[in-house]
């Protein structure tokens, strides 16, 4: 059987994402003349997952709908957007690809240090001959209090895997995720497909859109663009994002691809991973608020008030009891209207939606570890490569912003979408989508020499084994002086290089105004 090349399954995907998501309104003589996908013959990871090609048709989407707000602003004749699937595949990798003169600001404050801190959140086996995604969070102690599971903190990898093994083999699967539902702790079943589709939560979300967004009231009708001196796409547009990790910093820096001024709040007594201060705050300014506190959450109250987005990164009902619920939300915004998304592990209906999810959770969920392990021989279910449901969850968050911006201006309004890990998950591993052959996936991996991967392996320890091999065997589309990558001169980590824009859309060339920085770095405001 004939396999198509990667850019041509990434426009098929493309048009797959269209027709199921109505909200794009991509016309398809669009997608015919003005989207255009180049690229390698092969994906650039190993298993079967179609991750790069899902990679390109979502920054494709987000381009094209990006297209359409400049020609509603601007005038003048649509963008062409064009993709190169390796840099789109590439992209997945993409908080590892960075060089930075200075080290980050301590986050993580002891969060990975340990090997039983990592064992935390690993695949193990379970009584019943099934497999089980614990998740340690950013404290993998409190996990392990309640569980009842006494740890030597200094043990070697392999030690520490075993110690939690020999736990997780006295307990069925079933059992374990009751246990993690009872105490409140991420955790999941590794599902088939099929299995997780039959489950409650997956007929919740079975039929909900990727890009998922709807007007819920109408403001004082359409919303004028703000004024615009450089003729960017979202130049003056005001975004406040309270996420956490990847998939939500990552619609806040995709959005300020293209202009957007984002501010993104880091509440200072939560951990947050420290490598993610290189690329994931690229383009936007970070300010460091806890909103318990009165003063400060008036701050918030003044900056929500300014803004045209509202990025909701916590699980469903977290802010609202700290006061910045949708109707809070919307009712500060005033007249003007607010797009506001949920970004969140199981979306905002079906029984586990109040559940705390990570990405691992919606890999193992949903299906794509159990298809991911299948594919590379492995004896069980293995993640993902890469943080992939976590990044692609973010550019198509961002298309859905992208879509309630549009909307707004044409329409008026307030906007309400959600950007949901285990949705986009979903799809991956759908019939429509499909999965690679297995002579395919035997022909990347001699191209790059990934190797085993196992359940042991984690996503930090995948990440690295995936971007040794690009390094390896795609040196110069590595060259971090090559035309893939951005650089910054000067910036509060010095000189910094990372990963450039995937989507470039010709006539308004795609570019962050300000080089990454450490979270909590700036001021409260909007006049910078």
């Amino acid at each position: 059987m004939a396999i198509e090349p990667v850019p041509q399954e990434a426009r098929r995907l493309l048009k797959l994402l269209n027709e199921k998501n109505l909200a794009l309104q991509i016309p398809d003589d669009y997608m015919d003349t003005h989207i255009h996908f180049e690229g390698s013959d092969l994906p650039v990871q190993p298993g079967a997952l179609k991750s790069g090609a899902l990679s390109a048709a979502a920054s494709a989407a987000f381009g094209a709908v990006a297209s359409q707000i400049a020609q509603d602003r601007y005038g003048g004749e649509p963008s062409h957007v064009t993709v190169n699937t390796d840099h789109a595949g590439y992209f997945l990798g993409m908080p590892a690809l960075i060089k930075a003169d200075k080290p980050p600001v301590d986050w993580q404050r002891g969060a990975w240090e340990k090997e039983m801190d990592k064992a935390a959140t690993m695949i193990y086996p379970t009584k019943d001959g099934r497999w089980f995604q614990l998740h340690g969070d950013l404290d993998c102690h409190a996990l392990f209090r309640d569980i009842g599971l006494e740890c030597n903190m200094d043990a070697n990898r392999e030690e520490a895997y075993e110690i939690i093994k020999k736990w997780t083999l006295q307990h069925t699967a079933d059992e374990l995720e009751a246990m993690m539902v009872k105490f409140g702790h991420s955790g999941s079943k590794c599902y088939e497909p099929e299995e997780w589709l039959a489950t409650e939560m997956g007929k919740a979300l079975k039929d909900k859109p990727l890009v998922n967004i709807e007007q819920v009231n109408k403001a004082n009708g359409p919303v004028p663009y703000p004024p615009a001196k450089k003729n960017r796409i979202l130049e003056g547009i005001r975004v406040v994002e309270m996420v956490r990790i990847i998939a939500g910093p990552t619609i806040g820096r995709t959005l300020a691809e293209l202009g957007a001024q984002v501010i993104k709040v880091n509440p200072p007594h939560l951990r947050d991973i420290n490598l993610l201060q290189y690329t994931l705050t690229t383009g936007t300014h970070t300010v460091a608020l806890d909103a318990r506190q009165p003063e400060q959450k008036a701050q918030l109250e003044s900056l929500i008030a300014e803004a045209d987005v509202f990025i909701d990164g916590y699980r469903p009902g977290s802010l609202e009891r700290l006061g910045f619920g949708k109707e809070r939300v919307m009712e500060l915004a005033g007249s003007k209207g607010i797009i506001y998304i949920d970004e969140n592990a199981y979306g905002m209906e079906g029984p586990y939606r109040h559940r705390p999810g990570w990405q691992q959770i919606a890999d193992t969920a949903s299906g794509c570890a159990v298809v991911q392990g299948k594919s590379l021989g492995a004896e069980g279910a293995v993640l993902p490569p890469l943080p992939i449901s976590d990044l692609l969850t973010g550019v198509l968050g961002a298309a859905t912003v992208l879509c309630g911006i549009r909307d707004r201006a044409r329409h008026g309004g307030n906007y309400v979408g959600v950007a949901c890990l285990t949705s986009y998950d979903m799809f991956c591993v759908s019939k429509e989508v499909g999965i690679y052959p297995p002579e395919l996936v035997q022909k990347v991996e001699r191209e790059f020499g990934f190797g085993p991967l196992t359940p042991r392996d984690d996503v930090p320890r995948l990440l690295g084994i995936v971007v040794q091999a690009w390094y390896k065997n795609r040196p110069k589309d590595m060259d971090f002086d090559g035309q893939l990558f951005v650089s910054f001169e000067e910036g509060p980590f010095g000189e910094t290089k990372q990963l450039a824009p995937v989507a470039r859309i010709d006539n308004y060339p795609s570019s962050w105004d300000h080089p990454p920085r450490p979270y909590g770095y700036d001021k409260p405001t909007f006049d910078y």
